[in-house]
């Protein structure tokens, strides 16, 4: 709550000769009745409810223009808006005891109708590659999915399905909450690693081993006391897991896996009209321009998007966008976790990788449902 607070700070520095800088912010809410606020601080102005939601709306949903007033700014930071966002829809969704969404996205008024706030989602740069247009080959693709899965056994369909709906979840939330998405990357890549996977035997592959045998010989130990330390540690439950997890992580995909490609596209839309514009293509990226062909380097960088999955579950810590974002190439020097588009590729690979390993092809059932025209109502 530290950006909220931050924000009431400089408020007071608000004065009627200097005038308030006014920042916009989109509120939504279930329900037709859309939250209203005036005469206060700041003001929730309520929209239009049309009645029509987006297909994937559970229920009716409404929305209201948040005017919040602040000191000048010569520009915006995505992050502290995020994070003020974020705190925003946090006081809300505690004190009415709703679900109160903020999106993250920048206001701007309209070139030719400056009245006209246009709203324009920045939450995508988390994984732009998904913005994409479908392929072209989308019914093969599936079809050969099915065809695999359903060849799986019961036991595999278990543990790879379990790892399919977190990768799916984190493309549910990734642009809504980023943090709860990329720890369902680490998860599904867990519970293959749990099945498939097994830790290193060498104790000179596990992590921070150099740094105990230096405290071993600190500590003047005899080859009976190491070894027994050594033992007993690589016993270790939570151990075993987190080395299980950066082993089978870093050592389970296909060489081919840093040729896989990673697309910026941008979804524009209209400052005049508020309507999208088609999505183009900015950029076309493999992982090994991002990470380099190396499996010590995936696996150092593992351990890292373990250690933010764990910060993240243990300590509920903010994760900024950018930290998220593909961003510059990684090194040996600068090792950090992967960033989400590449950890979510390595998990879609390794799903892959274990599906096909496992399964028995099975011939789907001969049946067709043919499409219905929609004035009749009569398949065609």
């Amino acid at each position: 709550m530290k950006s909220l607070v931050s924000w009431l700070d400089r408020l007071v520095s608000v004065t009627p000769e200097l005038g308030p800088s006014i920042d916009y912010f989109r509120v939504c809410v279930s329900g037709t009745d859309p939250l209203d606020i005036t005469n206060w601080i700041f003001s929730i102005e309520p929209q239009d409810y049309s009645g029509h939601n987006t297909p994937q709306a559970t229920g009716p949903e409404s929305w209201s223009v948040l005017r919040l007033p602040d000191t000048l700014k010569n520009e915006v930071n995505l992050d502290d808006r995020h994070r003020l966002g974020a705190d925003l829809a946090c006081l809300l969704s505690l004190a009415l005891d709703r679900r109160v969404i903020v999106p993250v996205d920048l206001a701007t008024q309209g070139p030719q109708q400056q009245e006209k706030i246009i709203f324009l989602p920045m939450a995508q740069i988390v994984d732009q590659d998904l913005l994409g247009p479908l392929p072209v080959d989308a019914k093969q693709r599936i079809v050969t999915y099915a065809s695999a899965i359903a060849g799986l056994s019961s036991e595999d369909q278990e543990i790879i399905g379990a790892a399919c709906t977190a990768y799916h979840g984190a493309l549910l939330l990734f642009d809504k909450e980023p943090r709860a998405a990329y720890t369902l990357l680490v998860a599904g890549i867990e519970v293959l690693s749990r099945q498939y996977g097994s830790p290193p035997t060498e104790w000179k592959n596990w992590e921070a081993s150099s740094n105990w045998d230096k405290l071993f010989s600190a500590q003047c130990l005899t080859v009976e006391q190491i070894k027994a330390i050594r033992e007993q540690l690589m016993s270790d439950r939570q151990l075993r897991l987190g080395a299980t997890f950066r082993e089978y992580g870093s050592t389970r995909p296909r060489d081919c896996f840093w040729d896989k490609p990673l697309e910026q596209w941008i979804c524009g839309i209209d400052a005049n009209t508020g309507a999208w514009s088609p999505s183009t293509k900015a950029l076309t990226r493999r992982i090994a321009d991002l990470l380099p062909r190396d499996r010590t380097i995936l696996k150092n960088s593992l351990a890292e998007s373990y250690k933010l999955r764990s910060s993240v579950v243990h300590e509920a810590k903010w994760v900024e966008l950018m930290t998220l974002q593909p961003m510059t190439p990684q090194n040996q020097e600068g090792v950090r976790a992967l960033s989400f588009p590449v950890l979510r590729v390595l998990l879609s690979e390794l799903i892959w990788i274990e599906i096909v390993e496992r399964t028995s092809p099975v011939s789907l059932p001969d049946f067709q449902l043919l499409r219905q025209l929609p004035d009749t109502g009569r398949a065609q």
